[in-house]
């Protein structure tokens, strides 16, 4: 129990921390928020000032400074026991087992609940669109552990798969989703070979290089992508080849029900959840065979698994080859969903953003990746009304995230086989020769 005599030194450790945090923010907001110039109408340079914005972003970080310091306090130095009570504990535990299953069931209910809110429905659709692109990089980067900046190139092969042979010959989009798919694990395949031997920075590099080259490839083919422009009229998908459409051909004439714009929106949400969910499924059951514990073994230490005879090449190219796989079917789902793509929407940025939805929910975790989309997505959009201040909220919360949950917010490392209790090995097993 801290006395009244040990309280005033931690007191006045907080608040000499949070005078330091609050002067560290003068100092790099004072340019960002307090003065703003700007170029005025014949050339010469104007600014004005916005102190009390600055003043209340400084108070919020003393203030900050100081939750964060108790909270510490209260939640016990790092390598202690915490002082969390068992109750709380165990319903953090039963909370944890509820989030997945509440999140599912949610996600069903949502055109039944926002079927009016057609903002919502698409802001859905765009969420579990990214959670799917998190889920195969999840294979690439939180399972195998390499590092990949180019993901998006099998994005864009992907959509432009499905929109290059929908458009020239016709073919419906269950029939391209599967090509789409292999045509996108072929490049990825490809995108292996040269990579074998590299590791960490080196391979990042390469894997942004091979990002590029498949952006540049797309808009200088113009004969075959259309370069700059696109392509256009890309066809919608079906329900057993039944359009959505308000001829007497489609969905809702032949159901008897009034036709509705919002019928094919639905459709998509479920169409990319399924998606997702099968995204999902696959990665969980291939992380309980043996190429999945191969992954993570080659994660953890790449010359411990070619000691052990792990075949590293397999290993890599199918990995590789597996996340290319699930990008390409959201490629595919992008470009109906959108009707027309160009290689605008296939940046660095978006790599860098899928990147940022797998480590900040936690390489390997497939709950933490979905948490992260909810919330670097959904929650990109609640701070639009901010304005200029966007970026700047967006980028605290990824950096105070970094902080306190350095392995993301459901940090997963464990192998998936792994011996729950220590056996005892015979010393005759391990002499020189036998062991």
């Amino acid at each position: 129990m801290p006395t009244p005599a040990s309280r005033a030194p931690a007191a006045a450790f907080i608040f000499k921390k949070a005078l330091i945090s609050a002067l560290v923010a003068l100092v790099l907001f004072s340019l960002m928020i307090g003065i703003r110039t700007e170029a005025g109408p014949s050339g010469q340079l104007i600014y004005w000032t916005r102190f009390g914005d600055l003043a209340a972003m400084v108070g919020i970080v003393f203030g900050g400074s100081i939750v964060v310091e108790l909270l510490r306090q209260w939640w016990g130095p790092v390598g202690t026991v915490r002082i969390v009570p068992p109750q709380m504990q165990s319903a953090l535990a039963v909370a944890g087992r509820l989030v997945a299953p509440l999140l599912l069931i949610f996600a069903f209910l949502v055109p039944v609940i926002f079927y009016d809110q057609r903002y919502i429905l698409d802001l859905g659709i765009l969420v579990l669109t990214y959670v799917m692109l998190g889920w195969g990089l999840n294979v690439v980067v939180g399972l195998a552990g390499l590092l990949d900046l180019g993901y998006v190139a099998f994005y864009a092969v992907g959509a432009y798969s499905y929109a290059l042979l929908a458009t020239n010959f016709g073919w419906s989009f269950w029939v391209c989703l599967p090509l789409a798919g292999i045509l996108a694990a072929f490049w990825g395949v490809l995108l292996g070979f040269p990579v074998l031997r590299l590791r960490g920075d080196y391979l990042a590099i390469v894997t942004l290089a091979f990002g590029e080259i498949i952006r540049l490839v797309i808009i200088n083919w113009q004969s075959l992508t259309g370069g700059p422009n696109g392509v256009s009229g890309i066809p919608r998908p079906t329900l057993f080849g039944i359009p959505l459409t308000p001829g007497p051909n489609g969905l809702a004439a032949k159901l008897g029900i009034e036709f509705s714009p919002t019928h094919r929106i639905v459709f998509l949400f479920y169409l990319i959840l399924a998606l997702a969910l099968l995204t999902n499924w696959v990665t969980i059951r291939l992380r309980r065979l043996p190429i999945g514990r191969a992954w993570e073994a080659l994660r953890e230490d790449e010359v411990a698994c070619r000691a052990l005879g792990i075949n590293i090449t397999t290993t890599k190219l199918t990995a590789f080859a597996t996340g290319a796989m699930f990008g390409g079917f959201a490629g595919a789902f992008f470009a109906t969903r959108q009707g027309f793509i160009s290689p605008e929407s296939f940046t660095f940025q978006e790599s860098a953003l899928v990147l940022a939805i797998v480590v900040l929910g936690g390489m390997g975790s497939q709950l933490g990746v979905a948490l992260a989309a909810l919330t670097m997505i959904g929650g990109f959009e609640l701070f639009r009304g901010l304005e200029q201040y966007r970026m700047l909220v967006f980028g605290l919360a990824m950096v105070l995230l970094m902080i306190w949950r350095p392995r993301g917010l459901i940090g997963h490392r464990a192998p998936t086989v792994f011996l729950r209790h220590a056996q005892t090995i015979s010393s005759d097993l391990v002499k020189e020769g036998h062991g």
